[in-house]
């Protein structure tokens, strides 16, 4: 099985790759802009004097969720626009070389990942919620909004997350990835880097360490898991399947998300047990890939033998 690590197509300097992430994030940082000031003019425009915008945090309070959810995932699709231009033009190269070596992606392992990863967050939260069952209420939330809801998630959050995915664990894993060769190592730094990206959501107000410590693992687990995996697929169902349940059934006061129309409302969400069951998680997550892989492996030793 081919490493998509080990890029062969187009051209591949160090100097094309810090190009290719001066675009990326330049196309982010943009539209970033651009969406605060649309968050600004919404807020200009309640007359109701309700809403307000709090330049401490960048963000836009007591504006209508869902369109703020929507806006805020538009960012992604520029960022990604700029990656393609900088995989295309510079590298000289396709944008399915950032996930996979092969000739096409493998989008039943995707599926088969997404599937997976699902299963797992509804297990670990059906215990939880056995056992904390005061901390989660219905959101009562009406259909129209939870329907909308429902349509932005489908639509947007796979591009989210794929986003963050090609960027961080296709571009810069592979830019790394041809200096640092150990793969504990490599999850290490990549995975730190994903997990800097989100050390400024709102929810690092409950602990920094342990809020912090959660995100690193599973910026450390997924790296480590594409590395292992030999390709992309895995992590992007897995990404998408955790963000897209997370939008859809659970919202917290602190939410990176904001308080979007998901079906329930958490309280007192408690930052250890939310890092124990992250590495029991993705722990159980990954010995689930390894076996995906041996099966694969097996299967085509037995064709090439037939």
């Amino acid at each position: 099985m081919k490493n998509y690590l080990d890029v062969e197509e187009g051209r591949n300097g160090w100097k094309r790759y810090l190009s290719t992430t001066i675009l990326a994030s330049a196309a982010t940082i943009t539209m970033s802009i651009i969406y605060i000031i649309a968050d600004m003019v919404i807020v200009a425009a309640d007359e109701s004097g309700k809403s307000y915008f709090d330049f401490d945090s960048g963000v836009a309070v007591g504006i209508d969720a869902n369109l703020d959810f929507l806006l805020s995932h538009i960012v992604y699709i520029c960022w990604i626009f700029g990656l393609w231009i900088g995989i295309r033009f510079i590298h000289k190269r396709k944008m399915k070389s950032l996930i996979t070596s092969n000739k096409r992606v493998n989008w039943k392992k995707v599926i088969w990942s997404f599937g997976a990863f699902s299963l797992l967050l509804i297990v670990s939260q059906l215990i939880d919620v056995v056992f904390n069952h005061s901390d989660y209420s219905w959101n009562h939330v009406s259909l129209k909004e939870y329907a909308l809801l429902v349509l932005i998630t489908l639509l947007l959050v796979p591009i989210q997350t794929t986003t963050e995915e090609l960027f961080l664990r296709g571009l810069l894993l592979q830019w790394v990835s041809k200096k640092v060769k150990h793969p504990i190592l490599l999850a290490i730094i990549v995975g730190l880097m994903f997990s800097i990206g989100h050390f400024a959501n709102p929810e690092m107000n409950k602990s920094i360490i342990l809020v912090g410590l959660d995100y690193i693992v599973a910026g450390f687990a997924l790296t480590y898991i594409a590395i292992k995996t030999k390709s992309l697929e895995i992590t992007i169902g897995a990404h998408a399947a955790n963000n897209m349940f997370i939008a859809l059934f659970l919202t917290t006061d602190d939410s990176v998300f904001g308080s979007i129309p998901s079906l329930f409302k958490v309280a007192n969400t408690e930052p250890g047990a939310n890092l124990i069951w992250s590495i029991i998680t993705f722990s159980v997550f990954y010995i689930l890939c390894r076996g995906k892989i041996k099966k694969e492996e097996a299967a085509n030793k037995d064709q090439l033998i037939a």
